[in-house]
C-alpha cells in the first residue's frame, strides 16, 4: 500500500480483521480501517467501506489526502534516516501495518534503525505486534497522544528507544482528530520537550476548506470526528519546532495522478529547538 495506491471498490467477502472479538456489523467505522481500505488494503469492515465510501461521494478529494500523507511518510522517512541521520523512530498513531512501514524505509538507510509503533486502537496493536513479533529492533505499544507524558513514559517504549539520543517523531494524519480543547499545540511541545537536542518532529494535518466541510466535524457511524483547521492555526501548532526547509508547507498530490489542484493538507518537519 504505497502512496498513489489504486483504489478497490469491488466488493469482497467480509473479512476477519486481525485482533477478532468484535462482532461484524456492530462496530463503528474506524478511521484507522477506512484509511487502510483506501488505501487497497484488506483489513476492514462493511462499516468501514460504508464510510470510506460515503466520504467519497460527499468529499471527491479524500482518496488524494490519504495517498498524499502516505507519500509525506514516505519523503520524511528517506530524509530523517538518510540525509539527518536519525536512527530511532516513534510513529504515534501508526494505523494499520501496510506494505512497508516506516520501519521498512528508514531501514534502507540503516538496518538496524529502532522503530516504535504507538496506537490507541486495540486491533492496530494486535495487528502489529503479530507482525513485529520476531524483530528485537521494533515494537508496537498502546498509548494515547492526548497522555504525552504517559505515552513517553512506557516502560517498553524506553526500553526499545533511548531517549537520551535523537528521535523521530511522526504525527502523521493524528492531530487533526483532536479537539480545541485537547490542545494540540501543547502536546507537540509536551513531546518536544521529553526528545533529545537533534530530534525532529513530523506532522501532517488537514487544512480547513470549503472542499472538506462534508467530512469535517461529527460523521455518522465514524468513531473520530475529523478537525480540519486553518493554516494559521497549524503553523501554531507547529510553533515549538524548528521548521526545516520551506515547512509548514502544502504537500504536493500523490503521483502518478495528474491532477494539479492543491490539496488542503500541510506538512512539517522540525527540528527540536534547544
Amino acid at each position: 500500500m504505497t502512496a498513489g495506491a489504486a483504489l478497490s471498490r469491488a466488493g469482497r467477502a467480509e473479512p476477519s480483521p486481525p485482533g477478532g472479538g468484535t462482532a461484524l456489523g456492530t462496530a463503528p467505522a474506524s478511521v484507522a480501517r477506512m484509511c487502510n481500505y483506501l488505501l487497497g488494503g484488506k483489513d476492514n469492515y462493511a462499516a468501514d467501506r460504508e464510510s470510506a465510501e460515503r466520504a467519497l461521494r460527499s468529499c471527491p478529494v479524500v482518496p488524494r489526502l490519504v495517498q498524499a500523507n502516505r507519500g509525506f511518510l514516505d519523503h520524511a522517512a528517506a530524509l530523517l534516516a538518510g540525509e539527518v541521520g536519525v536512527r530511532q523512530f516513534v510513529d504515534v498513531g501508526c494505523g494499520l501495518p501496510a506494505a512497508e512501514n516506516l520501519g521498512d524505509l528508514v531501514r534502507r538507510a540503516d538496518p538496524a534503525c529502532r522503530v516504535a509503533y504507538v496506537d490507541n486502537d486495540p486491533m492496530v496493536l494486535t495487528h502489529a505486534r503479530a507482525l513485529l513479533a520476531v524483530d528485537a529492533g521494533m515494537g508496537a505499544f498502546a498509548g494515547d497522544v492526548r497522555d504525552p507524558a504517559a505515552l513517553l513514559a512506557d516502560p517498553g517504549l524506553r526500553r526499545l528507544v533511548d531517549f537520551s539520543e535523537p528521535v523521530a517523531v511522526f504525527l502523521l494524519g493524528v492531530l487533526d482528530f483532536l479537539a480545541d480543547e485537547d490542545d494540540p499545540a501543547g502536546i507537540v511541545a509536551a513531546l518536544a520537550a521529553g526528545l533529545a537536542p537533534g530530534s525532529h518532529v513530523v506532522i501532517s494535518h488537514a487544512e480547513r476548506s470549503p472542499e472538506l466541510d462534508p467530512v469535517s466535524g461529527p460523521c455518522e457511524g465514524v468513531d473520530t470526528p475529523f478537525r480540519p483547521r486553518s493554516a494559521d492555526e497549524i503553523a501554531r501548532i507547529c510553533a515549538s519546532l524548528r521548521p526545516l526547509g520551506p515547512y509548514p508547507a502544502r504537500l504536493p498530490g500523490p503521483a502518478p495522478l495528474p491532477d494539479p489542484r492543491p490539496l488542503p493538507l500541510i506538512g512539517c518537519v522540525g527540528r527540536v529547538q534547544g
